[in-house]
């Protein structure tokens, strides 16, 4: 009879443990929007093509990765927050379609220009204030083969809110100040004035 009571009371102590299980954890993914360059930047002699960038080490995988601002030597992962797609190709895609209109994008091929890069940063830095973006691209553009420009950008950019929207949002905008850069160069360096061969 004891045992039976003692029974009892360990699987109803059973049941009730498992009702107050919380629910397992959702992931959550994010995309990038096109950001539009404002940029005085007339076309190149000819179509560009944007090539597969590199990332290496945990920048090749799609966990959104984050460090804080008092100790920016560590960086780590979210478990349950992640990119669309892995960083090199949301990059790729969010640059060529944000350069599309300015530098006549074209696909890879034949294309006389060609943008070769690497994710050198592209994360979310805590500040115990919304926290910000931080992104640097290592970019290097070609023509016929030969490199004519070749430089490291970095960008931040402050976040709305606390929000992981907002943080995407201000990593759209921390990548627009990184073309935008480059456009500058590429201006800087007379390359939209050369005539094709």
């Amino acid at each position: 009879m004891i045992r039976s009571c003692v029974s009892l009371l360990v699987l109803c102590g059973v049941l009730a443990a498992c009702g107050s299980v919380p629910p397992a954890p959702i992931d959550h993914y994010y995309r990038l929007q096109p950001s539009p360059v404002a940029s005085s930047t007339k076309a190149l002699p000819g179509p560009i093509a944007v090539e597969a960038l590199r990332a290496d080490s945990i920048y090749a995988e799609r966990a959104v990765l984050f460090s804080e601002e008092a100790n920016p030597r560590q960086l780590r992962q979210y478990h349950y927050h992640l990119w669309l797609y892995v960083p090199a190709q949301i990059v790729q895609d969010h640059l060529t379609a944000s350069l599309g209109g300015v530098l006549g994008v074209a696909a890879a091929g034949r294309a006389p220009w060609h943008l070769e890069g690497r994710i050198v940063r592209f994360e979310r830095v805590l500040d115990g204030r919304n926290g910000k973006a931080a992104a640097a691209l290592e970019l290097n553009l070609y023509a016929q083969g030969k490199s004519v420009l070749a430089k490291i950008y970095h960008a931040d950019q402050a976040a709305a809110d606390a929000s992981f929207s907002a943080f995407v949002a201000a990593m759209e905008q921390a990548l627009a100040k990184i073309y935008a850069q480059f456009l500058g160069d590429v201006d800087a360096a007379g390359l939209t004035t050369l005539t094709q061969r």
